[in-house]
């Protein structure tokens, strides 16, 4: 991959967080083996499953009910929002190509994206830097303490052990974006049309996900009345 060793800082961490969603989901495998009294059966039955949203909802199915009945539905449904987040910034990585300009920096694209449409194939390229990928590893590590928590508040509670766990709550993190504003980051090597298109491509998008206000529709000049009209042509007549 000739772009990230030409961007090595960013690379480490895309790196890093492709390897850790692994761990977010061993670790929430482990809390539905202490709901079920057994760690092997609970990871045999998860990791069976080749999707990783399939093992996601499958946990969700088996785990909500039991955090209900504890008094951690709060809780219970931040993290998992945190793991879906988590998962869609993974797979991002994980499913893109990427492209590079050292003044410009890194970008990467979904080819499977641009596949879906029928009509053309426009590569819709996103911008990421450093400081976004801090943000998103450290939303990772957020959502690491939250499972850590759970899987400790179980054991707690269930009376699997009498000692209280080290494992505080931690403080709300709102999750990062996937990639950097597209119509700030505009790939050098497109050709002019090119770049008219992806602006045109990225406001839209960013009006879409509320990232800026939609400009107001252009207002339609009032209808006129039967009489409003009459009058209308006898001054155009007139001025003839």
């Amino acid at each position: 991959m000739p772009a990230l060793h030409r961007f090595p800082d960013e690379a480490v961490r895309i790196g890093r967080i492709v390897a850790a969603f692994g761990e977010l989901e061993f670790i929430l495998a482990l809390c539905l083996g202490e709901v079920l009294n057994d760690r092997d059966t609970a990871l045999r039955t998860i990791f069976r499953l080749a999707s990783g949203r399939a093992r996601i909802d499958t946990l969700d199915a088996l785990l909500r009910p039991t955090y209900e009945k504890i008094g951690r539905k709060s809780e219970y449904v931040d993290m998992l929002g945190a793991v879906r987040h988590c998962q869609r910034i993974r797979n991002q990585y994980a499913h893109c190509h990427y492209g590079d300009q050292l003044r410009f920096g890194l970008f990467l694209t979904n080819l499977q994206d641009a596949a879906e449409k029928p009509e053309s194939f426009e590569y819709q390229w996103r911008h990421v830097d450093v400081p976004l990928l801090d943000q998103q590893e450290h939303y990772f590590l957020y959502t690491l303490k939250c499972l850590q928590f759970l899987l400790d508040e179980y054991r707690v509670k269930s009376g699997r052990t009498g000692v209280p766990h080290g494992s505080p709550w931690p403080t709300r993190r709102e999750p990062p974006p996937l990639h950097n504003p597209p119509s700030q980051h505009v790939p050098p090597w497109l050709s002019e049309d090119q770049k008219r298109r992806h602006i045109e491509l990225a406001l839209e998008w960013e009006c879409s996900v509320g990232l800026r206000a939609r400009p107001p529709k252009a207002q339609k000049a009032p209808r006129l009345s039967s009489r409003q009209r009459r009058e209308e042509a006898m001054r155009r007549k007139k001025k003839r």
